[in-house]
């Protein structure tokens, strides 16, 4: 037999070598292995019956390289941790700027109201006066008149509007508008915890995209320091070490991009929230039961008449269709009681020659002519109203089509669900077994970097998939509901 040189020995050496560096080659990682006593007798076969195949081995995967890296290493916890469904609508009453606005809008339409009651209520004020001559004459027998040159006056005056259905009208519509805001109120109530809810998914999702890009970098870099100890024997190229290190790459500038992704997530949270601090959601919050925690402040509606969106623009038609009649009401005559009762600083100077006068009375208004001002305050309702009724119809259409799209989105979801899974495993088992076939010799670096590929993107997909079902939920839920934070 002939002599075998050094390179051929390193040449037929370097793979097992390998394959032993890569599986970590150390004896507590190998389990025993116990020679057999000889071979084993076939099992019977019954008459008739067909012998079973032997079953298919199948391969193991080699474990890869151990590896540290400081990107590795968990995303910054979030400044403040959002822990319960209660804590959240607390917030939201307290600190929601869209919330307090709401409140602050309905305390305006009520002050409003009760401005249009005043001028058909009595109208109670008192008057004082006060009048000194600066030019005085000379009556004979008399003197210097007038005399006193200085007066003065106290009067308490009392108004009482006996027909005034103008004022009262008026008064009937500021009610309206009340309920207008209050309306509005209850929809905005809604988009708020459609809001955070959706916030708190998001911000979830983030966190498991983060963990994900790390799970991949994890793998990234073990592939990597395994090529590059495969390298060294000379099982592997440069080429395979470039391919892996473009792979390390990818998977750091995902990390970066999960992580910036949690961070504005978190950020919107705390602005959804009413705070400008980043926040988290604690591990008791669970997405899986979101949607019940929903229902605690949601009631869900059966006809789309009964969303507040469409209940407000309703009340808001009605008011609109108020302001246009009320305009005939200003052609209408008003009847007020009037009575004054006034002191005098000299008897001379009143009516009466005494001190103290008391008149009573009645005033009628009739409105002839006001250069157009009422008709044309008409056309311009009447226009307001015609928008009215297209607001009203927009968004009745756009509910309509909101929740058909809701309630499909929740069965698109789940679909894309099982596809993303079904694309994950397929990933996963390619990836594992492309990494045997590489350990093996019979595989390329391009097809590891490229089954690594693969996998990330279906790991990725099957996260976000997974919280877009709890999404879309939310969404079903709300797109048909009345909501009370």
């Amino acid at each position: 037999m002939g002599s075998i040189s050094t390179a051929m020995l390193i040449q037929r050496l370097a793979w097992p070598l390998s394959f032993l560096l890569s599986a970590g080659w150390a004896a507590a990682q190998a389990a025993p292995v116990v020679p057999p006593a000889g071979p084993a007798a076939p099992a019977a076969t019954p008459p008739g019956a067909t012998p079973a195949a032997p079953a298919t081995a199948t391969p193991l995967e080699p474990k890869l390289p151990e590896v540290s890296d400081p990107m590795l290493e968990d995303p910054a916890p979030p400044t403040r941790v959002l822990s319960t469904w209660r804590d959240t609508l607390a917030m939201l009453r307290r600190d929601s700027t869209n919330l307090r606005a709401t409140r602050a809008r309905i305390q305006q339409a009520d002050a409003q109201a009760r401005v249009a009651l005043a001028p058909a209520l009595p109208d109670l004020r008192a008057d004082a006066g006060i009048t000194h001559h600066l030019l005085t004459g000379e009556q004979a027998g008399i003197g210097t008149v007038p005399d006193p040159r200085t007066t003065w006056n106290a009067q308490l005056g009392l108004r009482v509007p006996l027909l005034a259905r103008s004022s009262w009208y008026e008064r009937e519509t500021a009610l309206e508008a009340v309920n207008v805001a209050k309306l509005d109120a209850v929809e905005v109530q809604r988009q708020e915890i459609a809001t955070v809810a959706n916030a708190i998914v998001t911000v979830v999702t983030a966190e498991r995209l983060a963990e994900v890009s790390r799970v991949s970098l994890r793998t990234a870099l073990s592939t990597l320091e395994l090529n590059k100890r495969r390298a060294a024997l000379g099982a592997a190229s440069a080429v395979d070490v470039l391919r892996t290190e473009q792979e390390v790459s990818a998977s750091r500038a995902q990390v970066v991009a999960a992580d910036e992704s949690l961070a504005r997530a978190r950020e919107a949270l705390g602005v959804a929230l009413g705070s400008t601090d980043p926040w988290g959601v604690a591990p008791q919050i669970r997405l899986d039961t979101l949607t019940a925690d929903a229902r605690m402040v949601c009631r869900p509606e059966n006809r789309i008449e009964a969303r507040p969106d469409v209940k407000a623009s309703e009340a808001g038609l009605r008011l609109t269709e108020r302001t246009v009649k009320s305009v005939d009401y200003l052609y209408w005559p008003t009847v007020d009681a009037v009575s004054n009762l006034t002191y005098w600083s000299h008897e001379r100077t009143s009516p009466n020659n005494e001190y103290l006068t008391w008149t009573i009375g009645g005033v009628l208004s009739f409105p002839i002519y006001d250069g157009g001002a009422r008709s044309g305050t008409r056309e311009v309702n009447r226009a307001e109203l015609a928008l009215a009724r297209e607001r009203l119809t927009e968004t009745k259409r756009r509910a309509n089509v909101e929740v058909a799209q809701a309630l499909r989105s929740v069965r698109v979801a789940e679909a894309n669900l099982r596809v993303s899974a079904k694309s994950r495993e397929i990933a996963r088992e390619t990836a594992r077994l492309t990494r045997i076939a590489y350990l093996n010799g019979s595989g390329t670096s391009f097809d590891l970097v490229d089954a690594a590929q693969r996998l990330r993107q279906t790991e990725l997909d099957f996260a976000i998939q997974e919280f877009e079902v709890v999404r879309a939920q939310i969404a079903a839920l709300l797109s048909l509901a009345t909501c009370s934070v």
